[in-house]
């Protein structure tokens, strides 16, 4: 379990560190550029806590049923969180 878990964190970074950059410059060939600066609050409390939680669930080298219960549950909030935010203006 603990290969699986290094697997799909290591490749979820790797996707991360190459899509993020690459679609900053397609953005601005194409005319509206896109930073990395975050418009709304919830966005970043969003990836802080993605990171947080990650690290609670690999530190101890188990997994759960219980701790995929709640990583469910924090992705349904943050879900709730991004829906009820509203656009930004």
């Amino acid at each position: 379990m603990g290969l699986v878990l290094n697997i799909c964190v290591g490749s979820a970074i790797q996707v991360a560190l190459v899509v993020a950059p690459l679609l900053v410059l397609g953005s601005w060939l194409m005319g509206q550029p896109m930073t990395l600066v975050f418009g709304n609050p919830i966005g970043l409390f969003a990836v802080v806590s993605a990171a947080f939680i990650v690290n609670s669930i690999a530190s101890d080298g188990e997994t759960t049923w219980f701790e995929g219960v709640l990583l469910i549950g924090v992705y349904v909030l943050l879900g709730l969180a991004f829906y009820f935010s509203g656009p930004i203006a």
